[in-house]
């Protein structure tokens, strides 16, 4: 890597389009890198892996307004703590 390291927040704003394969080359080299260095980041992404997989190919559209609006409540108040 030719530039500062990858901060965990980046890579977070970054590692959905990183599983998804949609990041370039230098990018995708960068989280690969981080992740080799950053154990937080690398049970992160063994949740979201875990959390994919526990929901299966869940779309807004095929959801009931109850559960939209649970999971927004349940992830607001997630990122609520994290910025404590």
């Amino acid at each position: 890597m030719n530039g500062p390291l990858l901060r965990c927040v980046d890579f977070v704003e970054l590692v959905t389009e990183w599983m998804d394969g949609e990041l370039d080359d230098a990018t995708r080299s960068e989280i690969e890198e981080h992740l080799v260095i950053c154990a937080d980041c690398t049970v992160f992404v063994s949740q979201l892996r875990l959390t994919r997989r526990a929901l299966g190919d869940l779309h807004e559209q095929n959801m009931s307004s109850v559960l939209r609006d649970r999971l927004l409540e349940a992830f607001s108040a997630w990122t609520a703590r994290g910025s404590d």
